[in-house]
């Protein structure tokens, strides 16, 4: 990992397994996880997608790092900010999905710190008033199932789903399968491919076999650690008691969270960015 060594693992009881319809579930990573968009230039109002730029998804383990530098150690947690390509989550589908059903994202940052996020997107790109704009909040686990890893979520605010949620596919609850994209070989057909190549060292590049289009996360979620990595998103699972069923987690979120304890944590307070979409779900 660049900068970074891992200090501890997650601890769910035996080995992280979890055992459901004699499968197996090995819980790899979870924390907290934000939704924010950013309208396009020249929105005046944002009233569907259309007036949507970007759309971002954060991921915050709760793994801690040891982060070396001159002065010495520090444990660090830090964040992953994908960007959606397609400007919203996958579809549930209830038959298998399509080739078309698969949503590449790509890893835009790795921030230390919640102040180094926080000034990447809330800051206005081309004119005042284009900060990004948080839509959601809650917890995420990423668990290997079967052949293959999920990213599986609830969410805490807005309690319940708005209409800026359902713009972008954000669910109250729901699952997705999550690879990576070879970094050996060319993007495949139909997905775009990044200016700068994935921030992989050459010991991790070694663990890609070069006959693989997608690499699943399986086995180690540090492969989605570097800047640039990119991912294919493809919806499994609505619905909590469905994820309990299937996967055999159950998401422990918090039912107490007021949307004030969110507004602090990611420091709203202190910008002048529309809370409407996070508090209401109503897009703004």
């Amino acid at each position: 990992m660049t900068r970074y060594e891992e200090k501890s693992n997650l601890n769910h009881g035996d080995n992280n397994k979890v055992n459901t319809n004699n499968n197996e579930s090995d819980i790899l990573e979870e924390g907290d996880i934000y939704f924010f968009y950013r309208p396009k230039k020249n929105s005046s109002e944002v009233k569907d997608i259309d007036d949507i730029r970007r759309f971002f998804m954060v991921t915050s383990s709760k793994k801690q790092y040891i982060h070396k530098n001159s002065n010495g150690e520090t444990l660090r947690q830090f964040y992953r900010l994908f960007v959606i390509g397609k400007k919203s989550l996958p579809e549930i589908r209830k038959s298998d999905a399509r080739a078309s059903d698969r949503y590449w994202a790509r890893v835009g940052g790795i921030f230390e710190d919640l102040n180094e996020l926080t000034n990447e997107l809330f800051s206005d790109e081309f004119r005042k008033g284009d900060a990004a704009r948080p839509v959601g909040a809650g917890k995420y686990v990423i668990a290997k199932h079967q052949n293959h890893a999920e990213i599986a979520y609830v969410l805490e605010t807005p309690r319940e789903p708005g209409e800026a949620q359902e713009e972008l596919g954000i669910e109250k609850e729901a699952s997705f399968i999550i690879s990576v994209i070879n970094p050996k070989r060319p993007a495949p057909q139909g997905f775009p491919s990044t200016e700068e190549p994935p921030n992989y060292p050459d010991k991790v590049l070694q663990t890609f076999n070069e006959n693989e289009n997608f690499v699943s996360l399986d086995t180690d979620t540090s492969l989605i650690d570097y800047l640039n990595s990119q991912v294919i998103l493809i919806g499994a699972r609505e619905g909590k008691d469905i994820i309990r069923r299937d996967l055999g987690i159950d998401i422990d979120d918090d039912k107490t969270k007021k949307d004030s304890d969110v507004i602090k944590k990611l420091r709203l307070q202190n910008q002048s960015v529309p809370t409407k979409p996070l508090t209401e779900g109503k897009l703004a």
